[in-house]
């Protein structure tokens, strides 16, 4: 089944477009072949809460919010949910996307931390899934001369980021600098929408 969905780029100008009174135009994109879907997103809004009517084509949708700071997140979702149609309730919750409003990027849980430690401690590359589209991919190489390693680290294909640092110390420092390195990392590949 193909799914619509809305890019980095439009989640962006949803954030700002959500603080006016205005109608914009905007598209939808599939993934793997680029088919493009055009709506009209008008906004109204007061002091409490605004009104937003989607036009898909010949359907129009309404959506009433509550003012508040992660509002275009779920509007997002909304406008997904009118493009794919809605969610077939024998689907099982795990084979879902996240939802916009649920989705949370750079979680560096405790079996990472534990996986990264003992990369830094016998060196090796692993691959660390934090919530984003890509994986965030690591390498690190032991120095045998000195206690040390050399770190490279990524995430994306197409434009990825990376990071390649040697750092000498012992496990437990090299460890915290490999950390903090993946953190900014994480950080810097956030989407933009999802970092407010």
């Amino acid at each position: 089944m193909i799914k619509f969905k809305l890019d980095n780029r439009t989640l962006a100008l949803l954030h700002a477009q959500v603080n006016l009174s205005e109608t914009f135009n905007h598209s939808l994109r599939t993934t793997p072949r680029r088919d493009v879907l055009a709506f009209r997103l008008k906004v109204e809004r007061s002091k409490t809460d605004t009104h937003f009517t989607v036009e898909l084509g010949t359907e129009r949708h309404t959506l009433t919010l509550t003012n508040s700071k992660k509002m275009h997140l779920k509007l997002a979702d909304f406008i997904e949910e009118i493009a794919n149609g809605s969610v077939d309730p024998s689907t099982s919750p795990e084979s879902l996307p996240a939802l916009h409003a649920n989705r949370r990027y750079g979680t560096f849980d405790v079996e990472h931390k534990q996986q990264v430690f003992e990369l830094v401690r016998t060196g090796g590359a692993i691959s660390l899934d934090l919530g984003f589209e890509q994986p965030i991919y690591l390498a690190v190489h032991r120095n045998k001369t000195r206690s040390g390693i050399t770190t490279i680290m990524g995430i994306g294909v197409k434009s990825p980021r990376t990071k390649c640092f040697t750092v000498y110390g012992t496990d437990v420092e090299l460890y915290g600098m490999v950390v903090e390195s993946i953190n900014h990392l994480a950080a810097a590949a956030t989407p933009a929408a999802h970092a407010a």
